[in-house]
């Protein structure tokens, strides 16, 4: 998996009018810092991955967006390894 494949899942989930927005919101800053310049991509992609770990357990986001967020999180770890 490669880093544009990535931002275009990700582009793909922003585009779902069904993700509440609070999802939205973490996705996108997931992709500015995936997408961004910094010098070691394994550290964005880990914090990403926290991220959105962190979003995937609260009880209040609904079951079919967390199914999009699991999705994103092994396209991550994909790409991390």
């Amino acid at each position: 998996m490669t880093v544009d494949a990535t931002l275009s899942r990700l582009d793909d989930a922003l585009r779902d009018s069904s993700l509440p927005k609070r999802v939205k919101l973490v996705l996108e800053r997931v992709k500015g810092d995936i997408a961004g310049n910094k010098k070691d991509k394994d550290i964005s992609i880990t914090s990403a991955i926290y991220d959105l770990d962190e979003l995937v357990n609260d009880v209040n986001i609904p079951m079919h967006a967390k199914t999009v967020i699991w999705d994103i999180i092994g396209v991550l770890e994909a790409l991390k390894g």
